[in-house]
C-alpha cells in the first residue's frame, strides 16, 4: 500500500468515526496548554520528488471539559513539502478543532519532497494556537538528491559518485562498464536487482568508513535488519569485478556470481535472505570479508570453480521469523542443481572464520565424484560438531583448524558486530603467511604482530 492510498483510506476512517460517534457540539476554545507526544517530529531521509512514510503525532486535552483548538496550521503554508491530516482532513491549516476532555488528537504527518536544495535539511513547524498561547511542534526531513531510473532500465558506461544516489526499479542491466566511487548509495526499490551483463565489468571503489552502500530504498535504519527486501546485484558469466569496501544489506541475494571473475575485499554482506554470496562456477578472490545472516548460506559455491578466500568472517546466525534453511556458513559443491559435475579446480580457506548456530557443522561439502573436488582449510576456526560426516580436525588438507566457539562481540541484525573478544580462540592464532599477504584488516589495523583469524584484528 502506497502512502497516497493510506492517506485517502485514513482520510475516510477517521471522519466516519469521528462523526458518527460524537453529537453536535459547541465547545468552548481552548485556553490552556495542550500535551505532545513530542516537541519535534523527524521523518527519515528521502529522495527528490518523492514521498515519505507516515508519522504520527499525538495530541493530548489534558482539561475536564470538551473543548475546540482555535487553530492549527503550517508555518510555510501552501509552500511546505510537508502535509498534515488532522481530525481525517488533510491539509495546511484548520480552525476549531474538537478535541474532547481527556481525549487524544492524532496527526498524521508525511513529506513530499520536491528539488533537493544545496542544503538537504529541510523543516517546518506545526503551530497549535490557543486563545493564550502558540505552540510550536517542529517538522525535519533530510531529503537526498537520487536519480530515480526507469523501470527495467539499460544501461551503458557510466560513473556514479556521492553527489547523487542511485535508485533502482525492476532490474537495471549495465552492457559495459559501470564504475561506483566512495560513499555513493545504491538503493533498490522492492523486488529490483542489478545486473552486470555478459562480459560487461563493475568496479567499486569505497574506502574504510566511506563505502559505498547497497540496500533497500526506504530510508528508516529498521530496514538495514530485515531481509528479503530487494533481491540481487548479478554478475553474468564472463564479467569481470572489482569491489572494494562495500556494504551490501538486505537483500535476498547479496552477490549471484554466475561464471564470472570477481575480485572482493573489505566488504560487509549481512542480513540477506537466501544467500550472501552465491557462487557458480566463478573465480573469486577475496579477502577482509564479513558475511552474516543468511537463511540458506553465508556463502555458496555450486558447480565448481576457483575460490580463494583470506582473512574472512563468514557467520551465519540467521533466525528471522519462519526461516527453515539450513543457514549454513559456507557450502561447497561441485555440481549444480541437476546434480551435474563440474571441476572444483581449487577452493583455498586461510586465516578464516566459518561459524552457525542452527546445524552441526558451518562447513558442508557436496561432492560429485564426477569431476574433481579440491580445497584446503589451513588455519581457521571451523564451527564442527559432527564429525562423522567432516572432522576437520584429521580429515586430508584440513590444517592446523580450530573447532572453538569465535566469541562474537554481537551477531544481532542490527549490529552485525563481528569481531572477537580478547578471550577468543581466534586471538593470536593466524597464520604468518597469509597474514603477510594481508596485513591490513578490515579496520585499517595492522595484523602482522599479532594475526588475529577473520576478517577483524
Amino acid at each position: 500500500m502506497n502512502v497516497k492510498t493510506f492517506f485517502i483510506g485514513l482520510t475516510l476512517i477517521l471522519t466516519v468515526s469521528f462523526f458518527s460517534c460524537r453529537e453536535d457540539f459547541d465547545y468552548d476554545p481552548l485556553n490552556t496548554d495542550l500535551v505532545y507526544s513530542s516537541d519535534t517530529v523527524s521523518v527519515d531521509t528521502v529522495f527528490n520528488y518523492s514521498k515519505s512514510e507516515t508519522y504520527v503525532l499525538k495530541v493530548y486535552n489534558p482539561e475536564n471539559e470538551n473543548k475546540v483548538i482555535p487553530k492549527i496550521y503550517l508555518s510555510k503554508g501552501s509552500d511546505s513539502y510537508f502535509n498534515i491530516n488532522v481530525d481525517g482532513k488533510a491539509g495546511i491549516s484548520f480552525e476549531n478543532v474538537p478535541i474532547r476532555k481527556k481525549d487524544s488528537l492524532y496527526i498524521f504527518i508525511e513529506v513530499a519532497a520536491e528539488a533537493a536544495s544545496a542544503n538537504p535539511l529541510y523543516d517546518d513547524e506545526i503551530n497549535f494556537e490557543t486563545t493564550s498561547s502558540t505552540k510550536q511542534i517542529k517538522l525535519l526531513s533530510w531529503i537526498e538528491k537520487a536519480n530515480v531510473r526507469e523501470k527495467d532500465a539499460t544501461i551503458s558506461s557510466e560513473n556514479w559518485d556521492s553527489n547523487e544516489a542511485q535508485v533502482i526499479d525492476g532490474n537495471l542491466t549495465v552492457t559495459s562498464d559501470l564504475t561506483i566511487d566512495k560513499g555513493t548509495t545504491v538503493y533498490f526499490k522492492k523486488g529490483a536487482s542489478l545486473t552486470i551483463a555478459d562480459n560487461a565489468k563493475l568496479t567499486v571503489n569505497g574506502a574504510l568508513n566511506n563505502e559505498v552502500k547497497f540496500r533497500y530504498a526506504r530510508q528508516s535504519n529498521k530496514y538495514d535488519s530485515i531481509p528479503n527486501q530487494w533481491k540481487k546485484i548479478e554478475l553474468s558469466p564472463n564479467s569481470s569485478s572489482v569491489i572494494n569496501y562495500a556494504k551490501i544489506i538486505g537483500g535476498d541475494t547479496g552477490l549471484a556470481v554466475n561464471n564470472a571473475s570477481l575480485e572482493i575485499s573489505n566488504s560487509k554482506i549481512v542480513n540477506n535472505q537466501s544467500y550472501g554470496i552465491l557462487a557458480n562456477n566463478a573465480i573469486i578472490k577475496g579477502y577482509n570479508l564479513i558475511l552474516n545472516n543468511s537463511n540458506l548460506a553465508s556463502l555458496a559455491i555450486e558447480s565448481g570453480g576457483n575460490y580463494e578466500f583470506y582473512h574472512s568472517t563468514f557467520a551465519n546466525y540467521f533466525n528471522f521469523n519462519g526461516s527453515a534453511g539450513p543457514a549454513y556458513a559456507v557450502y561447497l559443491s561441485n555440481t549444480d542443481s541437476e546434480n551435474s559435475a563440474n571441476p572444483l579446480t581449487k577452493a583455498i580457506f586461510g586465516n578464516c572464520i566459518i561459524y552457525n548456530e542452527r546445524t552441526p557443522n558451518a562447513l558442508v561439502f557436496n561432492k560429485n565424484d564426477g569431476a574433481s573436488f579440491n580445497y584446503l582449510f589451513d588455519s581457521n576456526i571451523i564451527h564442527n560438531t559432527d564429525t562423522t560426516v567432516l572432522n576437520v580436525l584429521t580429515d586430508s588438507n584440513f590444517l592446523a583448524n580450530i573447532t572453538k566457539d569465535p566469541e562474537f562481540v554481537n551477531t544481532n541484525y542490527t549490529a552485525n558486530k563481528l569481531s572477537v573478544k580478547e578471550t577468543s580462540p581466534a586471538k593470536n592464532a593466524g597464520k604468518a603467511e597469509y597474514t603477510t599477504l594481508f596485513p591490513i584488516d578490515y579496520n585499517g589495523i595492522n595484523r602482522q604482530n599479532s594475526p588475529t583469524i577473520g576478517a577483524l584484528q
